[in-house]
């Protein structure tokens, strides 16, 4: 079978090009990028082409079946969701239709529908008249509508692996937010079963991974994944996260937008699974899926530390917070902590009181550094850091111009903190892992096809 896969270079058309090469099937790769040529094809919906003249190039490319890959998150580059998910589209598959392609398939959304909701979400209604389109033609078409894609090429899932990897992780709200993430190999495997189906494909299809998760447990599997320790799980305000979102637009990235965020809130699971039935087993679950195509995040804040070095470093880090309590409280006056305090709006039974709590939370924080490490701990040190320096920089400035640079060494000593935080190994989660280990192989042999 010769089939014309358009958006080749994307998560899912590198996935499903490999997967039908693997088969033995010949693959037309359609990108922007790309010339005209036996085995490419320059595909570029932003310019209109009519049926007709759709229909000649398929039939000179002796196209069997095509796949419809292409999609965008943020309109960017002169790209319209109009035309990269509607117009585009559709004329492509009227041009199918002209030129006799036995099957088309179309990548869509899950969530895509004719509500109201869905139909002000610019995103999910260009999907949904493509949809629309492809099965008002005299043609075997298939819409697909995967939930949340992750693997090899997605940016969403290296959106995720990054907000996963960072120390303190902002959530939407409580992050109560439902997805069913399904990997982008077993998203491939099915289309390929798809296009090779005997019976007509013709419908709707929804495809999800096994099970429904939260989307704080997603980024939860996420930091597993990464072999990272405990985080501050931060809940915001989903006001503040869709302002966020608005002033990402912005920036030079493609995923997260006022519109994402809107799919989000909306959901992502779906009622009729059809990923079984088509694979013939079950999915793969999340963490497996992270574990066999390692999540990759646009920084790497992972640090590993060999015990000596990090006990080292807790050491000295502990010596201060303990030292700076002791000598305030044991020589208040020849250290001049009471002097400072003054100068900082501290004065009297006011200085007093602040110098006990100052000592009591310096020594607290040092005896846990050494006995209780943890993210919680080294957040506060890190605020404590930065409030006592700002304070003393504020109030006196010349701290910060002196040779010797009593403030100015707080930057190191917070880059330390966070050094550790970031250290901190992970919790074993045994139970979890051991019920899903029998559940590898699936992906794995998967994994084995796209490489091929």
């Amino acid at each position: 079978m010769r089939v014309l896969v358009c958006g080749s270079t994307g998560c899912v058309g590198v996935a499903v090009s490999n997967a039908l090469r693997a088969r033995g099937h010949q693959v037309v790769a359609g990108a922007r990028a790309l010339s005209d040529g036996a085995r490419t094809m320059h595909v570029d919906y932003m310019q209109p082409v009519e049926p007709a003249a759709w229909a000649e190039r398929l039939a000179a490319q002796r196209i069997d079946a095509v796949v419809n890959a292409v999609g965008i998150l943020i309109p960017a580059h002169g790209q319209s969701f109009e035309r990269v998910h509607a117009q585009g589209p559709i004329e492509l598959f009227r041009g199918a239709a002209l030129a006799g392609v036995k099957r088309v398939l179309q990548v869509s959304a899950l969530g895509v529908a004719a509500d109201a909701q869905a139909l002000a979400m610019p995103y999910l209604q260009t999907k949904l008249r493509a949809d629309d389109a492809l099965a008002a033609l005299p043609i075997d078409g298939a819409a697909l509508r995967p939930s949340l894609i992750y693997g090899p090429g997605s940016q969403s899932a290296q959106l995720f692996a990054t907000l996963a990897s960072l120390p303190i992780i902002s959530l939407p709200g409580r992050g109560a937010q439902r997805v069913q993430p399904v990997h982008v190999f077993e998203l491939a495997e099915a289309m390929v079963r798809l296009l090779e189906r005997a019976e007509p494909a013709r419908g709707v299809y929804e495809i999800a991974g096994p099970a429904s998760t939260s989307y704080r447990e997603m980024l939860a599997a996420y930091r597993d994944a990464q072999h990272l320790g405990d985080a501050i799980w931060l809940p915001l305000p989903m006001v503040l996260m869709k302002f966020t979102a608005r002033v990402a637009e912005a920036l030079p990235q493609k995923v997260y937008s006022r519109d994402t965020m809107r799919m989000l809130e909306r959901g992502s699971e779906s009622a009729r699974n059809a990923l079984p039935a088509l694979l013939g087993r079950a999915p793969s679950t999340l963490a497996h899926g992270l574990a066999v195509t390692a999540p990759r995040a646009a920084l790497d804040l992972r640090v590993q530390l060999s015990p000596a070095i990090a006990w080292a470093m807790r050491g000295a880090l502990a010596f201060m917070w303990i030292y700076t309590a002791l000598i305030s409280a044991l020589l208040p006056a020849q250290s001049g902590v009471l002097h400072l305090l003054a100068r900082c709006g501290f004065d009297g039974r006011v200085g007093v009181a602040v110098l006990i709590a100052s000592c009591a939370l310096n020594l607290a924080l040092g005896t846990l550094t050494l006995w209780r490490p943890s993210a919680w701990l080294y957040a506060v040190q890190s605020a404590a850091v930065l409030g006592y320096g700002l304070t003393a920089a504020f109030n006196m400035p010349e701290l910060t111009l002196d040779h010797c640079a009593p403030l100015v060494k707080n930057v190191p000593v917070l880059v330390g903190v966070v050094v550790l935080w970031l250290a901190l190994p992970p919790r074993p989660r045994g139970s979890a892992r051991r019920s899903d280990a029998g559940r590898r192989a699936p992906i794995a042999s998967t994994t084995t096809t796209h490489a091929a």
